[in-house]
């Protein structure tokens, strides 16, 4: 059982201040500098998991962005009219 709409890790920052933020930065980061991508989206604990890893054994190069996107667009999609 799994929830879309976490809140970021130890905050209680809105959605509506993380879809304020650059999609086109979060998507450099996240093939660039992935941990950097999860602290920039708030998820710090999946900053620290990914910087442990290595970057997911390197599979963070493919599953990194795709995830820190649909952190995103689900953060705007949610963001109130």
């Amino acid at each position: 059982m799994s929830t879309t709409n976490t809140p970021p890790d130890g905050e209680t920052r809105t959605g509506q201040s993380l879809a304020n933020k650059s999609m086109a930065v979060t998507l450099l980061l996240s093939i660039f500098l992935s941990p950097l991508a999860y602290y920039y989206v708030g998820r710090t604990k999946l900053a620290v998991i990914n910087l442990l890893t290595l970057n997911y054994l390197l599979l963070g190069i493919v599953v990194v962005p795709i995830h820190t996107y649909k952190i995103m667009n689900n953060a705007k999609s949610t963001q109130p009219a």
